[in-house]
């Protein structure tokens, strides 16, 4: 750790931030997303915009074009439109990590398919700075809570995101849905500051997925500390079909094997419960052959699942969540564990989903 990190923290000299959004093919979302970043209240003078293309065949790139234009003649943050040769977000974030002038203090991770309210950098920065005032040194970011953005959600979407927010479904990870402010190894969409990221050396391009388990691992093994806090959301498009949240599980849960080998101390035990379960299963049928003690374990599961698809049904206020959720959880279980099993392996797996 070095000792720059205990220097005076003091508020003399304005933060700028830059935002960072990875594209590809996303015509449907990015002009919300953008929208949402030149609102900020945060002074324009200190916020600049870098979206980085990953070789859009839509509309994409003329839709940023046209927001860059219109930002400047509104006096707001400018807009840099980058090119991506190897499409991947690890190697876009990488690109405007580098594009960055020594003066950018902040780096904001942004997702094209989120927004945030007009306030988000604001908050964001007053927090981190009131954090580091509290630990008496500066910190790698902070990262924030992640909320489904209901206007993009169909039956099927809403049953994903009745699934992420129960008690089966997040594991206490990034996108569970915490309250306060406290340390955490894989925030997420987090404010850091560049002088963290170029400690560690930027994203590692060989996570295609998990790439942001990978940062924050290696900025946590570098004596940097990662909190996250709530004082304001970040709203994204979940999937909205259970085969594209399928395959987005499994690559999920691959990457995390994959990332578990380099990262040992990533791995959670909750995600392991499905295999687990799956373990005794098999273990009580081997040693139990002509008795049903093995079909315990599988009804015990069967209700755990429908009483989290009756509590969804009343927080959400929708009937459909009591076969949804129950659903999604299944298909979220059996698609992670398969792909964490195979990434354990060391097996080849699909570089993306899509």
């Amino acid at each position: 750790m070095t000792n720059e990190r205990y220097g005076l923290l003091t508020m003399a000299a304005p933060s700028t931030v830059v935002s960072v959004v990875p594209t590809l093919n996303e015509e449907n979302h990015i002009e919300r997303c953008l929208r949402s970043l030149m609102e900020q209240t945060y002074s324009p003078q200190l916020h600049k915009i870098i979206v980085v293309d990953g070789g859009s065949d839509d509309a994409t790139v003329n839709i940023t074009l046209r927001l860059a234009k219109e930002s400047e003649e509104k006096d707001g943050p400018v807009i840099i439109q980058l090119d991506n040769p190897q499409k991947y977000v690890p190697q876009a974030r990488n690109i405007a990590l580098e594009y960055c002038e020594d003066e950018d203090e902040f780096i904001f991770e942004m997702n094209a398919h989120a927004y945030v309210d007009a306030n988000h950098i604001e908050k964001r920065i007053q927090d981190l700075l009131s954090i580091e005032e509290q630990q008496g040194k500066k910190i790698a970011g902070v990262g924030t809570r992640v909320e489904a953005d209901e206007r993009w959600s169909g039956f099927a979407g809403r049953w994903v995101e009745g699934a992420i927010s129960s008690p089966l479904g997040h594991g206490g990870g990034q996108f569970a849905p915490f309250v306060g402010r406290q340390q955490h190894r894989v925030p997420a969409f987090v404010i850091h500051r560049r002088e963290a990221l170029i400690d560690v050396k930027g994203w590692g391009e060989e996570w295609q997925t998990n790439q942001d388990s990978d940062l924050s691992m290696r900025l946590l093994k570098s004596g940097w500390e990662l909190w996250r806090s709530d004082v304001s959301r970040l709203k994204m498009a979940k999937r909205d079909s259970l085969f594209g949240f399928a395959k987005m599980m499994f690559r999920y849960g691959a990457w995390r094997g994959k990332c578990i080998w380099v990262h040992p101390k990533r791995a959670n035990p909750l995600e392991f419960l499905p295999f687990i379960g799956l373990l005794i299963i098999c273990g009580l049928a081997l040693l139990y052959p002509l008795d049903n003690v093995w079909t315990y374990p599988i009804f015990s599961y069967i209700v755990a699942l429908l009483l989290i698809g009756i509590l969804q049904t009343f927080k959400f206020r929708s009937v459909s969540m009591v076969v949804g959720v129950p659903i999604s959880l299944l298909v979220m279980h059996t698609s992670f564990t398969t792909g964490l099993v195979l990434g354990l392996l060391r097996l080849p797996v699909g570089r993306h989903d899509r």
